[in-house]
């Protein structure tokens, strides 16, 4: 497949490019990587750029995982990434000097209804999922219309092959009546 951008009011989806090396190995110094992600550990330039280079263009071209940029504008840094594998599983990761300006759930619901719109065949339903207690990422699931659900088996895989416990969410194209609600165990009432 193509990369394909996308657009919102904020921010330009782009495909990530070997001059975002050092931004990416800078924010994937973030001891909150070790805690809910599985990027290597320590994360180096050279993860940077294998990462960039080659294995962002491989899984394009495969449909394995379509991985963009976010940033402000054409041209701008790199704020952070957000993926979308070829099981309709969404990722993403931002940035800590760009946190709470709500960027990521603006990216993942561009990202969810560009591939729910019918860009992505077979979507009907995307999946996310994160560690237990990663509550940043929850937040953004939820304020881009995901709904939380409590699968069989509620894991993510761990750095070192261990699964960890994890939360668990769905977004179909029209954003389900519970969903906000249903993140209130987790979560709480927001008014």
């Amino acid at each position: 497949m193509l990369p394909v951008v996308l657009r919102t009011e904020r921010l330009v989806l782009d495909l990530p490019v070997e001059t975002d090396t050092e931004l990416v190995a800078h924010y994937c110094a973030d001891p909150l990587f070790l805690k809910y992600l599985t990027t290597p550990w320590p994360y180096t330039t050279e993860h940077a750029r294998a990462f960039l280079t080659e294995y962002i263009p491989v899984a394009w071209d495969s449909g394995d995982e379509l991985t963009w940029a976010i940033r402000r504008a054409d041209g701008a840094p790199l704020l952070g990434v957000i993926g979308l594998r070829r099981d309709h599983e969404i990722g993403f990761w931002l940035g800590a000097e760009h946190r709470g300006e709500a960027l990521m759930a603006e990216a993942a619901t561009a990202v969810s209804e560009w591939a729910l719109g019918g860009a992505v065949a077979g979507a009907e339903t995307l999946l996310w999922r994160a560690n237990e207690g990663n509550l940043a990422s929850a937040h953004v699931a939820r304020a881009a219309g995901f709904r939380r659900i409590t699968p069989r088996i509620a894991t993510v895989p761990g750095r070192d092959g261990r699964t960890l416990a994890a939360w668990h969410a769905e977004r179909r194209a029209e954003v389900e009546p519970d969903a906000y609600a249903s993140w209130e165990p987790i979560l709480g009432i927001v008014a």
